[in-house]
């Protein structure tokens, strides 16, 4: 087994944000950075979105804190697909 990183930019106030670093284990050549994202993560319909007022119908949501960007790196602080 292998491990990497997964960090997920979540939005904690209208101005700042945390970065939350999670381990992924993984078997070779079945890791995607993609696929790790989806499965950490969950996908709910936005209550305020209205057509035409700028909000997204579904929002991207980990911990109840929703997600804005997510990247992968191993152990050596490598960015990976």
């Amino acid at each position: 087994m292998e491990v990497v990183f997964l960090f997920l930019n979540l939005i904690v106030a209208e101005t700042s944000y945390e970065v939350v670093k999670l381990p992924i284990s993984y078997k070779a050549k079945q890791f995607t950075c993609e696929k790790a994202f989806k499965q950490n993560v969950v996908v709910k319909k936005n209550k305020d979105y209205k057509p035409n007022n700028n909000q997204p119908v579904d929002l991207v949501m980990y911990k109840d804190k929703p997600v804005f960007a997510y990247y992968c790196k191993d152990k050596k602080g490598n960015f990976i697909k």
